[in-house]
């Protein structure tokens, strides 16, 4: 049944892209250029003679000398020669030659890249400009300057653009071959201009290069690989026109998330920053009627009592919204402001908050009790304290971090579900997807909310949107990767109360994704909304 399943796809992606019959795609060849002409119907994408389009460009390498300095520099080309009858065209540069060999079949071409090292240094890499094409307006599915590639590690080396006539898929069909394939917006363009990309070394201003790429070529060895140009059918599935590459990183890289239930799970918060120090309620706690001093006996018996009221309250909401269980973002409080006001280490309770710490227990279990799940917010990071104030400091690795905090609440609270805050590396992009597969490694049955993500995020975790940010769907060349991925969407503030937004919300429940909802209070009409898109969904009763 599998190998059936798997000629079927490949049976359509040749229907999508390799039509000979209804061959849309022309390309010419003229020494000492090699491709001199490449258009699609009656759009010239490239036209050497008018000065529209460019073929391939050798561009910054990366090499060891003597096999220990690393560097990097510009390939200036010594010579370029154009065979006709095999279709090769060969640049030879200063650390050695680069062969690009085109065949065309159907509406795709083919792009064999051979790379010689002839020098006696470690050659590393090589960024490569393999086509420049005047596609003539932006895709749809594309941002103003932003580069879109990959490399068969983070995801598939695919990438799909969408534009008016067709869809063009760039996709690197060695699979096991780790190199970079993608589309690089022209500068100054508008998006007029891309250029097929492909890599084994960053292309200028590259900040996220997975050194993982590089290659080991001694003097005299090459490497070769194939980048493909697909022009497909507008309404073709990417997964779809690059099959082979999804159903092999499927096969390697499965998805890992066994998490089913996805019933809503209530957001509850026992703290807010104020902006002011108060020294009788330093944590902020929403709980207190600011009678009492918090650290008094006195503030500690409000405290407990209100906190545990707090709780049973919260789980008739929950039971109202047939939820699964809860999130508690702030069990140490809120003395500091954002960002720091989400400390996101549950074993510093006792420290940070000692006026919560004989509390946590009973009303953690009050939730356990009632049958629902429990959930904390976890960081990535340590806590580091200076006087009267703390600092959240990166630490060398993240995922035992996460791991000792996630042992901690889960053999305390018995906590399942983990918000985790602020899961960013030092220069403020998401961290590396691997360290969330080692915390998925040692806890197969947890459900892991990261605040920022990548799309490689998904394979390990459940990534946290808000409608108000105008999320509502699991984007379409992530579920091409894997349908079964899904997030969680925060709802409040970023709903309306009519017919349309309510569908909206239903497709998203329907996707399989998780709503998350205030559950301290009745919060209507959001909430009304919410149980209206589940029932419209028909997957949640």
């Amino acid at each position: 049944m599998v190998v059936l399943f798997k000629t079927l796809l490949l049976s359509v992606s040749i229907f999508f892209c390799f039509s000979v019959n209804a061959q849309h795609l022309k390309v010419a060849y003229r020494a000492p250029w090699g491709i001199t002409q490449l258009k699609y119907d009656d759009q010239e994408l490239i036209n050497i003679d008018k000065g529209v389009g460019l073929g391939i460009i050798v561009e910054s390498f990366k090499f060891l000398e003597n096999n220990k300095v690393e560097k990097d520099a510009w390939s200036y080309p010594i010579s370029t020669s154009w065979n006709d009858a095999t279709k090769e065209f060969t640049a030879t540069v200063y650390w050695g030659t680069v062969v690009c060999r085109y065949q065309q079949v159907g509406d795709t071409l083919f792009m064999k890249v051979t790379l010689t090292n002839n020098i006696y240094d470690m050659f590393r890499g090589v960024s490569l400009s393999l086509l420049m094409l005047n596609i003539g307006k932006r895709p749809s599915n594309f941002q103003p300057s932003m580069p879109y590639y990959n490399n068969n590690i983070a995801g598939p080396a695919v990438v799909a653009a969408n534009t008016d006539k067709y869809k063009l898929v760039v996709e690197n069909i060695d699979v096991s071959k780790k190199v970079y394939a993608g589309l690089l917006e022209g500068s100054g363009s508008n998006g007029t201009i891309y250029r097929i990309w492909t890599g084994t070394a960053p292309f200028n201003g590259m900040g996220d290069f997975d050194p993982r790429v590089e290659l080991r070529l001694g003097p005299k060895e090459s490497f070769s690989y194939t980048i493909a140009a697909r022009f497909c059918k507008v309404n073709t599935p990417v997964n779809v026109a690059a099959a082979r590459s999804y159903e092999a990183f499927r096969e390697n890289t499965p998805f890992r998330v066994a998490w089913k239930d996805k019933r809503p799970i209530g957001g509850l918060f026992l703290a807010s920053y104020t902006g002011k120090v108060n020294t009788s309620n330093l944590r902020n706690w929403i709980l207190l009627s600011g009678a009492n001093n918090a650290t008094s006996e006195a503030g500690k018996n409000e405290l407990r009592k209100a906190a545990l009221d707090y709780a049973d309250k919260s789980i008739g909401y929950l039971k109202k919204m047939n939820a699964q269980g809860m999130i508690t973002w702030d069990i140490e409080g809120q003395q500091f402001p954002h960002p720091f006001s989400y400390i996101g280490s549950p074993e510093l309770t006792a420290k940070l908050a000692p006026e919560m710490e004989g509390i946590a227990d009973e009303y953690f279990d009050k939730f356990r009790k009632a049958g629902f799940k429990t959930g904390i917010c976890i960081r990535p990071d340590s806590v580091t304290f200076s006087g009267n104030w703390i600092n959240h400091v990166p630490v060398k690795d993240p995922a035992a971090t996460l791991i000792r905090k996630i042992a901690y609440a889960r053999k305390r609270w018995g906590c399942t579900i983990f918000y985790i805050d602020s899961n960013v590396d030092p220069n403020g992009n998401p961290m590396a997807y691997d360290y969330f597969k080692e915390v998925r490694d040692k806890f197969p049955d947890v459900l892991l909310i990261p605040e920022h993500e990548t799309g490689s995020y998904y394979r390990y975790t459940a990534p946290y949107e808000e409608t108000r940010q105008g999320a509502m769907l699991v984007s379409e060349e992530v579920k091409a990767l894997y349908p079964e991925a899904f997030m969680t969407l925060y709802v409040p503030d970023g709903i309306s109360n009519d017919d349309e937004s309510v569908k909206k919300l239903a497709a998203s429940i329907k996707q399989g994704n998780i709503l998350i909802f205030r559950a301290w209070f009745n919060d209507d009409p959001t909430n009304s909304i919410i149980q209206k898109a589940m029932k419209m969904s028909g997957t949640i009763k």
